[in-house]
C-alpha cells in the first residue's frame, strides 16, 4: 500500500469524529481510572511492591532496614558477599552523604565501567514494582544507569499505588514538578536475540532496593 493510500485510509476511518470526542474518550478515562488499571485493594501496598520488583521480569532485589542510619552496613554486606571492594559511585544527597562512609571509597559521579552506585529513589510504584528518580544537582541521572549494581533505597511511606500518582507526589502545580523523572523498572534486560532473556544488556544488571520502614 502507497503512502498516500494509507494516509487515505486513516483519512477515512476518522471521518465526522470531531476534537471534541477526542476529548471526551480522554476525559472518560481519567474519571474512571480504575476501569482501566489494576486494582490490588486487598493487598498491602508494600507487599504488592516487593512481589512486582523481585519478579522474573524485574529480577530486583528487596530488603528492608529498620533505619536509613543501617544502610552503610548493609551495602558493606552487599559488596563483601559479592568481592566487590569498596568504591561506591554515591548520589551526592545529603540524606545519603551524611552516613559514614569512612570504610568505603566514594565519588560522587559514576565512571563508564562503574561497580556499584547507591542512590536514593523519590518514590516507588507497587503496581509495576518501579523506582521513581528526579534529576537535580544532587541527582546525577548516570548513576542509575553506569553502573553494573544498582542499589537504591527507597522509603516505605514513599510507595505509591499507581504511576498516575506520581506526579500528585511531587505537587500539584506545574511548578512543583521536577525538571525530569526517571521510572525505573528493575534490571536492564532485552529478549532481543533469539528471546533470551539477557539482564544487563545497556544498563544495570542487578538492582538492590533497601527499603526504610522508619
Amino acid at each position: 500500500m502507497s503512502r498516500d493510500a494509507l494516509l487515505a485510509k486513516i483519512d477515512h476511518a476518522n471521518a465526522g469524529r470531531g476534537d471534541m470526542d477526542v476529548k471526551a474518550a480522554a476525559d472518560a478515562l481519567i474519571a474512571e481510572p480504575d476501569r482501566f488499571r489494576v486494582t490490588f485493594n486487598d493487598q498491602p501496598l508494600y507487599d504488592r511492591f516487593v512481589e512486582k520488583a523481585t519478579s522474573e521480569t524485574v529480577t530486583a532485589t528487596v530488603e528492608t532496614l529498620d533505619a536509613l542510619a543501617d544502610v552503610p552496613a548493609a551495602v558493606a554486606a552487599y559488596m563483601a558477599a559479592r568481592d566487590l571492594g569498596n568504591r561506591i559511585a554515591l548520589q551526592p544527597r545529603e540524606s545519603l552523604t551524611a552516613l559514614d562512609w569512612s570504610a568505603f571509597e566514594t565519588a560522587a559521579t559514576a565512571q563508564m565501567n562503574e561497580v556499584l552506585a547507591l542512590t536514593f529513589a523519590d518514590a516507588a510504584i507497587a503496581e509495576t514494582g518501579s523506582l521513581v528518580f528526579r534529576t537535580g544537582p544532587d541527582a546525577p541521572v548516570l548513576l542509575n544507569f553506569l553502573p553494573l549494581h544498582h542499589l537504591a533505597v527507597v522509603r516505605r511511606s514513599a510507595i505509591l499505588p499507581h504511576m498516575e500518582d506520581v506526579f500528585d507526589h511531587f505537587g500539584t502545580s506545574a511548578a512543583d514538578q521536577p525538571r525530569s523523572l526517571n521510572i525505573i523498572t528493575g534490571t536492564s534486560g532485552t529478549a532481543d536475540i533469539e528471546a533470551k532473556n539477557v539482564r544487563g544488556a545497556h544498563g544495570p544488571r542487578f538492582m538492590h532496593i533497601y527499603c526504610l520502614s522508619g
